[in-house]
């Protein structure tokens, strides 16, 4: 048995400082979390009894979705900057995404808890 290895076989895998790859996969799960946020919100808001009105579950839903849509261009940005080297623009860029994300998410997620205990207690 030889000690000597092969790396032409050996994974690829990426280096401690490559943000890019982490930023990829904390966009890939907060798009999932966003997804299935937004699943959750839906199907509790259509339970009987305390449903919030209308024009603030639209804005619960709206903000949450707009936590997945801005987690996905993230992950798309990156990609589009990995696969063609060219660097973003100044608004479109992966730190932006990384921002607005999950602020958007969590004031999605609060106001429902907020309007969902509002209606537990009526």
């Amino acid at each position: 048995m030889s000690d000597d290895i092969d790396e032409a076989k050996v994974a690829v895998v990426p280096a401690i400082h490559d943000g890019a790859a982490y930023l990829y996969d904390y966009f890939k799960h907060l798009t999932s979390l966003s997804i299935l946020t937004l699943g959750g919100v839906l199907a509790i808001s259509q339970r009987e009894g305390a449903a919030p009105a209308a024009a603030k579950m639209y804005a619960v839903v709206g903000l949450v979705a707009l936590a997945a849509i801005f987690a996905f261009s993230g992950t798309g940005a990156i990609v589009r900057q990995q696969s063609t080297g060219k660097v973003p623009g100044k608004w479109f860029n992966p730190n932006f995404y990384r921002i607005v994300a999950p602020a958007a998410l969590s004031l999605g997620v609060g106001m429902f808890l907020a309007l969902y205990l509002e209606g537990l207690g009526q």
